[in-house]
């Protein structure tokens, strides 16, 4: 998911804990620390800091259909739940620490005032660090130049597992935000990672034209509607798209003879109301997306597509949500990136 600065909802939301994404309780398949079986057994994390693997493998059919499916399968288990979740997205988080992000590493720790239940999750730097170096090893060092800055919050069990948003410091970077109580199953945390890296590829400042006043007033609704007027494409909710961008040319292939629908369910203020009709959205439209997460807006439907494209076989279907994810395979520069990224998958789950 996306996130404005204050972590308000914007147009663009990710990785939500609910439905689609990685919505089951958290179990301790990557940390030793925090015991709770899981019923299916699945592959773990090394408990110390491993050192980063790089891609060698840039063929396009690098695979591990066994792992990938997996991984899609526990992300995405709990569809048509998306209501009874929401209602859990609804809790307070808590920021534990801030990283600066300096390469592939995160260094000067500000930590914040937590509550004591929240402690031992602030002081669990080895947790933390791994988690940081899993998106490193899953994510080509290129493409992480967006980062400047990493936290650890946390908002309960089984709500949001990750966001991005961009930083409080820099309109032009980047924020990786990852709950420490939700980030112990790996295949979940896999395909969110992946999914936020979406995010950042679709909505970097190569892609769109970062609107300063909607970043400098976030909570001024008619700063950020003279900004949308004034967008002839798609307005991501940071910025402007450029024409040739991704999201505005995947907006603009799919969403158009829904969007005005769609408008209306996003308008509903009724924080119940609105999902229940989203819920409805999708069941109306759901030959036309990956996950019943995706409809909740074009960013979120192309993350979700991205994920698919990145883990999914390469889909024969007609469907439009196939057509979502035969999207990125007319960019060769992305069909590259899929092979990096998914031989890392591949690697780490071969351990």
């Amino acid at each position: 998911m996306t996130f404005t600065r204050h972590s308000k909802f914007i147009f663009v939301i990710a990785a939500l804990l609910f439905s689609t994404l990685a919505c089951r309780a958290a179990t301790s398949l990557i940390f030793p620390d925090t015991p709770a079986p899981s019923p299916v057994p699945v592959e773990t994390l090394p408990p110390t800091i491993a050192p980063t693997l790089e891609a060698t493998e840039t063929s396009s059919d690098v695979s591990c259909p066994v792992i990938t499916d997996k991984i899609i399968t526990d992300s995405t288990s709990g569809e048509g739940d998306a209501s009874g979740n929401e209602a859990n997205s609804n809790a307070d988080e808590t920021r534990l620490v801030l990283y600066t992000v300096n390469g592939d590493d995160i260094q000067d720790p500000q930590y914040d005032a937590v509550a004591k239940k929240f402690v031992a999750e602030q002081k669990d730097l080895a947790t933390q660090a791994e988690i940081w170096k899993y998106f490193t090893r899953l994510i080509p060092h290129d493409q992480r130049a967006l980062l400047n800055s990493y936290s650890i919050f946390t908002d309960g069990k089984a709500n949001y597992l990750a966001s991005v948003n961009q930083s409080d410091s820099d309109p032009l970077k980047w924020e990786l935000n990852v709950d420490i109580a939700d980030a112990s199953q790996k295949t979940s945390l896999t395909f969110t990672m992946i999914h936020e890296f979406g995010h950042l590829l679709t909505l970097n400042p190569t892609q769109m034209n970062v609107s300063l006043p909607v970043y400098n007033h976030p909570d001024d609704t008619k700063i950020y509607d003279a900004e949308v007027a004034a967008c002839p494409r798609y307005f991501t909710g940071e910025g402007c798209s450029n024409s040739d961008s991704y999201i505005n040319i995947f907006f603009e292939r799919f969403w158009p003879a829904i969007y005005a629908e769609w408008q209306k369910v996003d308008e509903i203020k009724n924080d119940d109301t609105r999902q229940n009709k989203l819920d409805d959205f999708y069941k109306t439209y759901q030959d036309q997306f990956v996950t019943d997460y995706a409809p909740t807006n074009p960013a979120e439907d192309i993350a979700e597509s991205w994920a698919f494209f990145i883990l999914a076989p390469k889909p024969e279907g007609a469907s439009i949500a196939n057509k979502k994810i035969l999207f990125f395979y007319e960019y060769p520069e992305l069909v590259q990136l899929r092979s990096q990224i998914l031989n890392s998958v591949c690697v780490e789950f071969q351990k």
